[in-house]
Order: C-alpha cells, then sequence, then structure tokens
C-alpha cells in the first residue's frame, strides 16, 4: 500500500500528540538504540543526506557514519519504532522530526558527528535540523545522494516483493514519482553529492574526506 493511500486514524492522532508533547524524554529514551561509536570521534558536526526513495540514503549513511565515526539517526527507523501502521500524515511527520531533532541535540551535546537520513528534498524539511546546528555551533554539510534510475526503479521493486530486514522505508514507487514531480529545492549554501552505484566506497570516501577537511578548516 503507498504511503499516500493511509488515513491517520484517532488512535495514531492521540499516539501523535503524546508523542509531541514528550519529545524530549522519548528522544531520551530512543538515544540506546541509535548506532553510534562508544566515544565519540573528533569534534561535533552534522550531516544532512537528501535524496529520493530508493536512491540508497541509508545504505550510504551507514557506510558514510562507518567512514567518518559519526552516529547514523534514520527517520525511517525511528518511524517504525514509534508506530505500527506510519501515517505519513503532517502531523507524525512534524512528531517525527521533533524526535530526530532532539537525538541530534542530545548526540551532539555528547560530542559525536551525527548523520542524518531522510529525504531531506525541501528546505523546510531541513530547517529544524540546521536551526540545531546553528544553534549548537557545530559545522554543518549536507549531502545529495543520487544513483542511477534503472538502479533506483529496481531497489523500489525488489522493496515491494521482499523487503531486506534492515530496510524501514515504505516508499514504493508512486511515491518515488510524486517526489520526483515536486523537485528537489536546493539548498542557498550548497552541498556535496554522493553518487551510489558500484564506486560506492570511493564516493564513500571522497565525500568522507570532503567533509573532514572542511571540518578542520573551521576549528
Amino acid at each position: 500500500m503507498s504511503r499516500r493511500s493511509r488515513a491517520s486514524g484517532e488512535a495514531v492522532r492521540s499516539q501523535t500528540r503524546v508523542l509531541a508533547e514528550r519529545a524530549e524524554d522519548v528522544a531520551r529514551g530512543l538515544r540506546a538504540a541509535v548506532p553510534a561509536p562508544e566515544t565519540p570521534v573528533g569534534r561535533p558536526a552534522l550531516v544532512l543526506l537528501m535524496g529520493f526513495p530508493g536512491v540508497g540514503k541509508s545504505h550510504c549513511a551507514r557506510l558514510l557514519a562507518e567512514r567518518l565515526g559519526a552516529a547514523h539517526v534514520a527517520s525511517d527507523h525511528l518511524r517504525a519504532q514509534l508506530f505500527i501502521a506510519a501515517s505519513y500524515a503532517r502531523e507524525e511527520n512534524a512528531a517525527v522530526f521533533r524526535l530526530v531533532d532532539g537525538l541530534v541535540e542530545t548526540l551532539l551535546e555528547e560530542g559525536h558527528r551525527v548523520i542524518v537520513d531522510a529525504t531531506h528534498l525541501r528546505a523546510f524539511q531541513r530547517a529544524s535540523a540546521v536551526d540545531v546546528a546553528r544553534r549548537r555551533g557545530v559545522p554543518l554539510a549536507l549531502v545529495l545522494v543520487t544513483s542511477d534510475e534503472s538502479d533506483v526503479l529496481a531497489r523500489l521493486a525488489a522493496r515491494a516483493s521482499a523487503r531486506a530486514p534492515e530496510d524501514r522505508s515504505d516508499a514504493d514507487r508512486a511515491v518515488y514519482e510524486m517526489m520526483r514531480e515536486r523537485g528537489f529545492e536546493e539548498p542557498d549554501d550548497g552541498y556535496l553529492t554522493l553518487r551510489n552505484g558500484p564506486d560506492v566506497a570511493s564516493e564513500i570516501e571522497r565525500v568522507a574526506s570532503r567533509l573532514e577537511a572542511s571540518w578542520r578548516a573551521a576549528r
């Protein structure tokens, strides 16, 4: 079933209200489930991944987090933990991203580098995380994950037939096409691009090296 066809019932709306009211407490409770190094690596920094469904953002986020020694906050994973049948309604999305921001705040305060894994295609979707970085005074980088159209469609088809255990996204081809129609709103301050494909390992190294160089220059 596509995300667009799901309705937000009263039970989901009630749960969403509770989550919104207790976002900080819930975020602290979810902290233990966020993959992060035992000891922070380097100085705190925030990386926002952007990209359409099916490009492999979560896969790239895991690789990049491992390379950089960063915590990996995935919005789809959090949503799956919180909602048995997610609706993707506006109020649910707002509650999920309040929790994302709360986790980012906590992890930055602990001294971690943090990668946030979400579509982030529109400026308003990135705004709250950008505010967290500015408020904390930590370096912020945005990375657009791309992939060949044929590979994207193949991943979405595979998800529809046999979902991988680590795949928490509900986005199908209909959602992908809807988002493609809406388009990507480029950040005003620029961004890096990471191409997911046969050379993803070298792409991860290239982007990680660029990020580390920018963080050294910001000291």
